[in-house]
């Protein structure tokens, strides 16, 4: 049991956003030809059954979120990846849209992000569009936790229906002191500020941890309104090792039953989460 918590608070801290969908399999992790990476299934991925179902379902969807709704990071206690990505994409693309501004620049999010070390984004932005990168450097983030790596972009939007669209996608690595945990995250989102609507699709593997590892996709769009922190549709699979996976879908407002494939090519129902 106090193995299962520390892997549940470990996946946890390291939750990061919503991602563009692709296939699972394979091993390590690859570059599309975009730029934006290709999740893997890790080496060190866990294998699946009725003792960490729940655990391993909990942390995947703690994995997901919308890019509004953005918090301060530096407090007391460690912040999570999604406060950590949420506020960079907050302090580089909604603060360009907003200057009037057109032009190629870097801008330092050191003090924003990290009580130590740098995060850097080099960003060009257009009339309705932007592109960049945010790049990590022995950045604590809280606890010393230190975070490297870096993320792209490519993010459009409209200023009169207030529609946008993004893409992101990196390899973000965490360095707890005893463990060194790879993310490597490529998601897209769509929706509009005026309403808080929004639809992504996701695919993102997380490596490092012993027996915790695994890769996440969308077989269904995750769907829901930003505002009110609500998901009202949407499917992942989650992949493990020995064939074995689960698939999660949303059956209400923020729950979703879990279903479990033992190796046998069969999802049988496992439980419900609420999230």
């Amino acid at each position: 049991m106090y193995r299962t918590y520390i892997l549940m608070r470990k996946l946890l801290m390291v939750s990061s956003i919503l991602v563009l969908a692709s296939c699972g399999g394979g091993g390590g992790s690859g570059s599309g030809g975009d730029g934006f990476p290709t999740p893997k299934l890790p080496a060190s991925a866990a294998k699946f059954d009725n003792t960490n179902t729940n655990t391993i379902a909990v942390a995947a969807v703690g994995f997901l979120g919308t890019l509004d709704s953005v918090a301060p990071v530096k407090t007391a206690n460690p912040p999570s990846m999604p406060q950590v990505i949420k506020l960079a994409v907050d302090r580089v693309i909604k603060r360009s849209r907003s200057s009037g501004s057109v032009a190629a620049r870097t801008e330092n999010l050191s003090a924003a992000l990290c009580v130590t070390g740098s995060a850097i984004a080099d960003y060009d932005e257009n009339a309705n569009s932007e592109s960049g990168t945010v790049s990590f450097s022995n950045c604590d983030i809280g606890g010393g936790i230190l975070v490297n790596g870096s993320f792209i972009y490519d993010a459009s939007w409209n200023d009169t229906t207030l529609a946008y669209s993004f893409q992101m996608g990196g390899t973000i690595n965490f360095d707890f002191g005893t463990d060194l945990v790879t993310i490597v995250m490529n998601l897209s989102e769509s929706g509009n500020d005026g309403t808080g609507a929004f639809t992504s699709t996701i695919s993102f593997s997380l490596s490092g941890i012993s027996d915790g590892g695994f890769l996440v996709t969308t077989a269904q769009p995750w769907t829901g309104n930003a505002f009110s922190s609500q998901v009202n549709s949407g499917q992942l699979i989650v992949y493990g090792s020995d064939d074995t996976r689960l698939r999660i879908t949303v059956t209400g407002i923020n729950t979703a039953d879990i279903e479990l494939d033992n190796g046998s090519g069969t999802f049988v129902f496992d439980s419900t989460i609420n999230f």
